[in-house]
């Protein structure tokens, strides 16, 4: 009996490593029942009005019979895109099967709950970040089947400065794999070399760089993720935004009095002990007056950039990296 797929799919939450793969699978379950590849689509909320792909999604495909359309980063959607979506979701296209996809976790302040709630529950499937205990067992079979061994205090780092996904984690992983002897036991010294070095930047990186008040370095690595995807100065902003809100609270609590530990607990903040490490050096090196006006420039920023010419959106984003971190 043909495998029944739903017109509307909802995958939020941290771990994209799976989320990415489960995604590979409809495809390619879509690709066995209907005897051909659907046709792709992906957008992003920042860079296409909603309205475009609801067109989309209704208007049937020349090229193959049925489209699969992913919406990536469905928590910056506003209330009016919703509406939007609500009211194609209660009439789909049975031509297309459309994914909404969002980092954000049901725990998380910025999830799009009305979206969630929109659907039917066994349309909404949560990817969670992995169990410290899965992580380390995670890395440690990995190395295993590569041939190659680490000591604990190895394993202890690379967990501690690497997200904790399996995307995050295997691009570390096979990064030792590739740099280090296979008679070798993998150290903290192998980790601290072949990661500080080899690391492609991310926003994550970008963040630590920004917690430490690295102005050279939050520059550097700026501008190495624009030379390696130039469109991505909006969505750039739209994930460091959620992380300089959190820094803000964050430092809220601790001049109240609360733990590190628990602030990041109290905040449900992700990361583990890098985290932990990471705002508390924003909170150590920024005032809480600093880390609200940022927040505040960075909104003004972001809206700025919606209508802005696209070559001035790197200049005017370094911009804002020199007044908020260059500060004294």
């Amino acid at each position: 009996m043909p495998r029944k797929f739903l017109p509307v799919y909802f995958f939020p939450g941290p771990e994209v490593g799976k989320k990415r793969e489960h995604i590979i699978s409809l495809k390619q379950a879509l690709t066995d029942q209907d005897g051909e590849v659907p046709e792709q689509h992906r957008f992003y909320p920042y860079d296409t009005e909603t309205a475009e792909i609801v067109s989309l999604l209704k208007n049937g495909s020349l090229f193959s019979s049925r489209r699969l359309v992913i919406v990536a980063d469905a928590h910056v959607l506003k209330a009016a895109d919703i509406k939007i979506f609500k009211d194609y979701i209660a009439s789909p296209s049975p031509e297309a099967v459309l994914v909404f996809t969002t980092d954000e976790d049901p725990g998380s302040r910025d999830y799009p709950r009305s979206l969630a709630d929109a659907l039917p529950k066994n349309a909404v499937e949560v990817f969670w970040e992995m169990f410290e205990r899965d992580k380390r067992g995670w890395v440690m079979r990995f190395f295993r089947e590569k041939g190659l061994r680490a000591d604990n205090s190895a394993v202890d780092l690379l967990l501690d400065v690497t997200e904790g996904t399996t995307d995050a984690l295997r691009e570390a992983c096979e990064l030792l794999a590739f740099s280090v002897d296979s008679q070798q036991i993998i150290s903290e010294a192998d980790i601290d070399r072949v990661l500080e070095h080899g690391r492609e930047e991310t926003v994550y990186s970008l963040f630590d760089r920004f917690c430490r008040r690295d102005l050279g370095g939050v520059l550097e690595a700026y501008r190495k993720i624009m030379h390696s995807d130039p469109g991505s100065v909006d969505r750039i902003l739209s994930m460091l935004a959620d992380s300089m809100v959190h820094l803000r609270d964050f430092a809220a609590l601790v001049t109240r009095g609360l733990s590190p530990e628990n602030a990041v607990r109290e905040l449900k903040l992700r990361g583990g002990k890098r985290a932990v490490r990471a705002y508390t050096d924003g909170a150590h090196r920024f005032s809480e007056d600093e880390l609200a006006a940022a927040v505040r420039r960075l909104i003004d920023l972001e809206s700025w950039l919606r209508t802005a010419p696209r070559e001035l959106r790197a200049p005017k984003t370094e911009i804002w990296f020199c007044s908020v971190i260059g500060k004294t």
